[in-house]
């Protein structure tokens, strides 16, 4: 698949200004909990059965929806230029992220399982991207490594957590955001790289 530089550009752009903005969500969650007091509580519903419980109402929050929806829309665009895995078969580990932010935004009335469902396929997903990332070498430098730490930064400190406690932690879930501004601005150092070889060319 033949693909133009500048529209490779486009989508790391976008891809770049998604995660960033997806990452600042994240911190905004942490922020909450660290400065405002913010209690984490589980909405008012009932259970189902013992595996899904259901919020009596739908409960949107506009800063998570917004931040997930970009998440979707930066993995789909990496996805669309096959950067940073190539167009083989690995590419498509992109969708095991992207059905990850689809059951986090049905978090929103369902949070169990969702939530937890949510969180495991996003990681899950970019540890696939990230390995990927380091047998094709496609990315040099420090920014080949930043799929793989937002994928295993779960595992290291969120999932954790969620085991030995059996509550989740909402700080350490927002600061899950860092590594997401840190895959952005990888994206965008790929952009820029991009670009100086378009300007060769021309």
């Amino acid at each position: 698949m033949e693909l133009t530089n500048d529209f490779k550009i486009k989508k790391l752009q976008i891809a770049s200004i998604c995660y960033g903005i997806t990452g600042l969500g994240f911190l905004h969650l942490a922020y909450r909990y660290l400065f405002l007091g913010a209690v984490d509580e589980l909405p008012k519903g009932h259970n189902v059965n013992a595996f899904i419980f259901l919020t009596d109402e739908w409960g949107f929050e506009f800063v998570p929806f917004v931040s997930i929806l970009l998440l979707f829309i930066g993995t789909y665009s990496l996805w669309k230029i096959g950067e940073p895995t190539g167009f083989g078969t690995k590419r498509n580990f992109f969708f095991v992220t992207m059905a990850g932010t689809i059951s986090y935004n049905l978090a929103a009335r369902m949070p169990w399982p969702c939530t937890p469902i949510g969180a495991l396929l996003c990681s899950l997903g970019m540890i696939l991207v990230g390995i990927a990332v380091l047998k094709n070498r496609m990315w040099t430098g420090w920014q080949r490594f930043t799929p793989l730490l937002v994928g295993l930064y779960p595992f290291i400190f969120m999932f954790p957590i969620l085991v030995f406690t059996g509550t989740r932690p909402p700080v350490m879930i927002g600061l899950w955001g860092f590594t997401w501004i840190l895959l952005g601005i990888a994206i965008w150092l790929r952009r820029t790289e991009l670009i100086k070889e378009s300007n060769k060319i021309n």
